[in-house]
């Protein structure tokens, strides 16, 4: 993060004879101070001051004439004064000094001395620079990864970063943004997020740092932040349906070093219990402007009903390497889970309302679960061509597995409480998808005009397997 803006350096000169350097934000100031002296600017002392820094020239000025002498140090640095030869009083001498200068020496009422700048003159902006950590803000950074270009916010339909939330899927990341509902999420084990009444479960409108991905579930631990955009706008990033995209970024390796470890315990009645805990580290690999980071999580709990239990794990490194015009990220992320496959609760045929039992009450069997494995390989190279072009390159390669079981619920007969049920599964399900991107952005003058340009292909392939279906 940069800021630009005018910063005053004061600049005092008495008749001490020490000099004390100071440097900030990149301008060096000098600073010279002692104490107060009597009136001295009627008194006319003999000089000999030759040609040089106008700094300089003003220090032995106030020495050797006893005055104290301040004003703003970017007013003469990088001037140079005529000097001084003769015999003066303090006014005339610093007249001599500053003729033509754009400064002239303002007396003040106990016979000091102020530097003024005259009204035409201009000061050279002085540029400060700071660096803030993103980490620790509420303000989001531009959505480049979902648009391939670095677009404002306030550009952007929606953008939502996570921070105190703490959401355990997109569902919960996404309950408070407008226009998105949750569609058929195949017994709680799937993202499915209808945008503006679009969507469905794996239909490539569920990103992961700008690339789809074909995997039931998009939120994890190495999750940084989501980014939403809606409506038909999303026709323009790619193949899409015209309700939006869902963007999950990942956190990327820093050369700063940062270690976390949290834990998490749950309790519920009955003795349903849980815990889990994740591990984030990050950090620099010597002076090789390499990147590190290496994100652990885990989740053992017991399921809210009467039976079933969810598990997941994950293990997701990823190294950076951060150049000077080059940036280069590698990440891969390993997921293992078990999910109850839990349909809900049954309604009653005779009001359309849920039977009269108790929420927690499951009429499936425990073998009711999906039990699988995801894996996720992702490569960036970005480059910056110079002020105006830059390049991007992405690949991405993402494989899901899983085998589900269901009991499924055909038919009650509330009168006499039988329960027809139907033994289904799926056996062998593999999803794969590939997807490169490839693209060209510049700005460039056209009559006087700025024209931004954005070129840029991307392929897919993806393929989803069902080896056994059972019905």
């Amino acid at each position: 993060m940069h800021f630009h803006k005018r910063r005053p350096f004061y600049l005092s000169l008495t008749p001490l004879a020490m000099i004390i350097p100071l440097t900030v934000g990149g301008v060096s100031a000098s600073w010279v101070s002692t104490a107060s002296a009597t009136d001295a600017s009627a008194l006319t002392h003999r000089f000999s001051i030759e040609k040089g820094p106008l700094t300089g020239q003003l220090v032995r000025f106030a020495q050797q004439a006893g005055i104290e002498l301040a004003g703003n140090a970017a007013y003469t640095d990088g001037k140079v004064g005529p000097g001084l030869d003769g015999n003066y009083s303090a006014t005339e001498g610093l007249t001599v000094l500053l003729a033509g200068s754009g400064i002239f020496a303002a007396q003040q009422s106990n016979g000091s001395y102020t530097l003024v700048a005259s009204e035409s003159m201009e000061l050279r902006a002085t540029q400060v620079e700071a660096n803030s950590d993103r980490s620790t803000s509420y303000q989001p950074t531009g959505a480049s990864s979902i648009l391939h270009s670095d677009r404002s916010t306030l550009e952007v339909p929606q953008v939502v970063v996570l921070r105190d939330q703490k959401p355990r899927n997109l569902d919960d990341a996404l309950a408070n943004t407008s226009g998105i509902t949750q569609g058929n999420t195949l017994a709680a084990t799937q993202d499915t997020l209808m945008k503006r009444g679009f969507g469905g479960n794996r239909d490539g409108s569920i990103m992961h740092n700008g690339m789809p991905i074909v995997q039931g579930r998009g939120l994890s631990a190495t999750a940084d932040s989501v980014e939403v955009l809606k409506g038909p706008a999303s026709l323009l990033y790619g193949i899409m349906d015209p309700g939006g995209v869902v963007n999950v970024v990942s956190k990327r390796p820093q050369l700063e070093s940062y270690n976390a470890i949290s834990g998490r315990a749950s309790a519920y009645a009955h003795g349903r219990d849980g815990s889990g805990g994740s591990f984030d580290s990050t950090g620099g690999l010597g002076d090789s402007r390499l990147a590190y980071r290496m994100v652990m999580d885990y989740e053992d709990e017991d399921y809210w009903r009467n039976f079933g239990i969810h598990r997941e794990s994950l293990v997701a490194p990823s190294l950076a390497w951060y150049g000077d015009t080059t940036q280069v990220v590698l990440s891969y992320e390993h997921r293992e889970f078990l999910y109850p496959f839990d349909r809900g609760t049954a309604l009653d045929p005779r009001t359309n309302h849920p039977l009269d039992i108790p929420r927690t009450r499951r009429l499936d069997e425990p073998f009711n679960e999906m039990e699988g494995r995801s894996d996720l390989t992702q490569l960036s190279v970005d480059h910056q061509f110079n002020d105006n072009w830059k390049s991007h390159f992405g690949y991405s390669w993402n494989r899901e597995t899983y085998d589900a079981n269901q009991l499924r619920i055909n038919a009650i007969n509330a009168a006499t409480g039988a329960v027809t049920r139907s033994n289904d599964a799926t056996h062998g399900a593999v999803s794969t998808d590939s997807f490169a991107i490839a693209d060209l952005e510049g700005t460039f003058q056209i009559a006087g005009f700025q024209n931004d340009l954005q070129v840029g292909v991307d392929d897919e392939k993806r393929k989803i397997f069902r080896s056994d279906l059972l019905r």
